[in-house]
C-alpha cells in the first residue's frame, strides 16, 4: 500500500526534523521526500513557524501500526499525547498519515490541509531526484521559506 505523512516541527525544527527522517528511515527503508517549507501556524498562538514537508512511501504495514510507530517517535522527540491540549501546543515533531491507497495516483489526489497542498503538487509533480543528486541535508533555511532536502522530491533508499 502506498502512503502519505506530513511532517512537522515548530520546537528546534532544524534538531528534530533530520533525527525524524533519519528514524523514519529506520523502519521504512525508501520515502520521497518534498521540499521542507516554513510556515505560520493556524489555530496555535505562538510566536514558533512551524518547518513542514510531506513525504510518500510504500509499506505492508497497516496504517494502525504505522501510526503507532508515529506517535512513538513523536514521544521520542518530546511530545506528550496523553495531554489533551497536546494539538494546541507547540510540538518537537507532529507526524500526520494519510491514507493507505493502492497507487500514487490516489495518493496524489489524496486530501491535505490547505498550507500542504504547494507541497503535494511539487511531490507528485516531477521526478524525484535521488539523494546523492540534491545532498544538502544538512537542513538549513534558504531565503527564509525552504528548507532544501530538496528543491524538488527526493527519494531516500535507507539501505
Amino acid at each position: 500500500m502506498y502512503y502519505l505523512c506530513s511532517l512537522g516541527s515548530n520546537i528546534e525544527p532544524l534538531i528534530h526534523l533530520p533525527k525524524a527522517v533519519q528514524e523514519l528511515g529506520e523502519r521504512l527503508q525508501i520515502m520521497t521526500f518534498s521540499a521542507f517549507i516554513e510556515t505560520t501556524p493556524m489555530e496555535l498562538d505562538t510566536p514558533n513557524k512551524f518547518v513542514n514537508a510531506l513525504a510518500w512511501f510504500q509499506s505492508e504495514q497497516s496504517a494502525a501500526q504505522l501510526k503507532q510507530f508515529f506517535n512513538q517517535l513523536e514521544a521520542r522527540h518530546g511530545r506528550n499525547r496523553n495531554d489533551p491540549l497536546s494539538s494546541s501546543k507547540d510540538r518537537s515533531l507532529d507526524i500526520d498519515l494519510f491514507g493507505p491507497c493502492h497507487n500514487l495516483a490516489a495518493l496524489s489526489n489524496t486530501p491535505v490541509d490547505a498550507f500542504l497542498v504547494t507541497l503535494q503538487q511539487q511531490l507528485f509533480a516531477s521526478a524525484p531526484n535521488t539523494l546523492p543528486d540534491s545532498l544538502s541535508l544538512t537542513i538549513k533555511l534558504t531565503n527564509g521559506l525552504v528548507l532544501p532536502l530538496g528543491e524538488r522530491p527526493t527519494t531516500i533508499n535507507f539501505n
